[in-house]
C-alpha cells in the first residue's frame, strides 16, 4: 500500500525478494496532472502494472466493498509506505495486520512530512523505522530502525534516496521476524513524540528575517516541493541551492533582510542573522541555472532585492 516514487522502490524490492509473494497493490486514485490535466497513474500503480499485479484504488478506506476485496487476496501482511492511516477493519483483513515504513527515528517526527521537518529543523541524523500499524498515527511498536546521516547540502529528495537501501534492509528484517514468529518489539516512548505535519505550498515563501541557516535548511527541506521562493522584480523566483556565508569577499557590504548583492560572480542575500549565498536560482517558467547566468538578465543588479 503506497503512492509516491519512494513507495514504489519498496514494491520493487518486495517483488524481487524470493521469500515473499506480492499478491496485490493498493494506491491512491488517479488524478489529473500538468497543464493538460491528463489523468496520471501514481508511481506505485505504474510499477504494479509493470509486474502485472492487481491494483486497488479505493476512495474510502472504510468502504465495506474494499474490505471484501482485500480479504479475497488472503494476504498474510500489508506493507504500507507513504499511504494512509488504516482503519481497524482493514488492519484486521490480513493474518498479521500491517507494517509501515516511516522516514524518521520514531517517536520523532510522526506525521506526513518527517523528512522535510527533520531537515528544516537542522537535524544531522534521521532514519527509517519499520513498525506495526495501529489506529493511531505512527504509534505502534517498532520492529526495525536504521539511522541515516543528513549532510549540510542534503535535500528531501536526496535523503529519501538515502533511505531506500537501509529501509529495504529493515523491512526484510521485520518481515523475517514475522515469518519466524520471533518479533522483537521496541515500544515507543510516547512522551517524547514530536509531530511532522503535512507541508503546505505557502511554507515555501521565504521569510528573510529568519537567519541564513534557518532559510538554508528550509530551502533544502522544501526541495523538490514546494521549493523556497520569493519575488524578484515582481516575478516568482526559486532559490534552488544555497549556502551560509562563512567568509565574506572583501567587496561585500552588510545587507538588510532580502537585499541582494552580486560580487565577484557570487549572489548574496541579507537575512535576519548572517548572509545567505545563492548557488542556483530559477525564475518561474524557466530552468534552474547558475547565478552568474541568471544575473546576465539584469542591467543594474545593485538595485535588486527580494520581496
Amino acid at each position: 500500500m503506497g503512492t509516491p516514487v519512494f513507495a514504489a522502490a519498496f514494491l520493487k524490492f518486495l517483488w524481487e525478494w524470493n521469500s515473499v509473494d506480492v499478491v496485490a497493490v493498493v494506491t491512491q486514485p488517479d488524478k489529473p496532472k500538468g497543464r493538460g490535466r491528463s489523468v496520471a497513474y501514481t508511481p506505485v500503480k505504474e510499477t504494479a502494472l509493470e509486474y502485472g499485479l492487481p491494483v486497488l484504488q479505493p476512495t474510502d478506506l472504510k468502504d465495506l466493498e474494499f474490505e471484501k476485496q482485500l480479504k479475497e487476496f488472503n494476504a498474510d501482511l500489508f506493507v504500507v509506505v507513504a499511504y494512509s492511516i488504516l482503519p481497524q477493519n482493514i488492519l484486521a483483513a490480513s493474518k498479521w495486520g500491517a507494517v509501515n515504513v516511516h522516514g524518521s527515528l520514531l517517536p520523532k517526527y510522526r506525521g506526513a512530512a518527517p523528512v522535510q521537518r527533520a531537515i528544516a529543523d537542522g537535524a544531522g541524523v534521521t532514519g527509517v523505522t519499520i513498525f506495526r500499524l495501529d489506529e493511531k498515527m505512527d504509534h505502534g511498536p517498532i520492529l526495525s530502525q536504521k539511522e541515516i546521516p543528513i549532510s549540510h547540502f542534503d535535500t528531501t529528495q536526496t535523503v529519501l534516496e538515502k533511505m531506500i537501501e537501509p529501509g529495504c534492509e529493515g523491512l526484510k528484517e521485520a518481515i523475517e521476524q514475522l515469518i519466524l514468529g520471533k518479533e522483537v518489539f521496541i515500544h515507543q516512548d510516547h512522551s517524547i513524540a514530536t509531530g511532522a505535519k503535512k507541508i503546505s505550498k505557502e511554507e515555501g515563501l521565504i521569510d528573510f528575517n529568519l537567519s541564513a541557516l534557518e532559510i538554508h535548511n528550509r530551502i533544502r527541506a522544501f526541495t523538490p516541493w514546494p521549493g523556497g521562493y520569493s519575488k524578484l522584480k515582481g516575478r516568482l523566483t526559486y532559490l534552488r541551492k544555497t549556502d551560509v556565508v562563512k567568509a565574506k569577499p572583501s567587496g561585500l557590504k552588510s545587507l538588510s533582510p532580502g537585499e541582494i548583492s552580486f560580487v565577484e560572480n557570487r549572489f548574496f542575500v541579507g537575512t535576519g542573522s548572517g548572509i545567505l549565498e545563492v548557488l542556483e536560482i530559477q525564475a518561474e517558467g524557466k530552468k534552474s541555472m547558475a547565478v552568474a547566468d541568471f544575473m546576465r538578465g539584469f542591467q543594474n543588479p545593485k538595485e535588486l532585492s527580494f520581496c
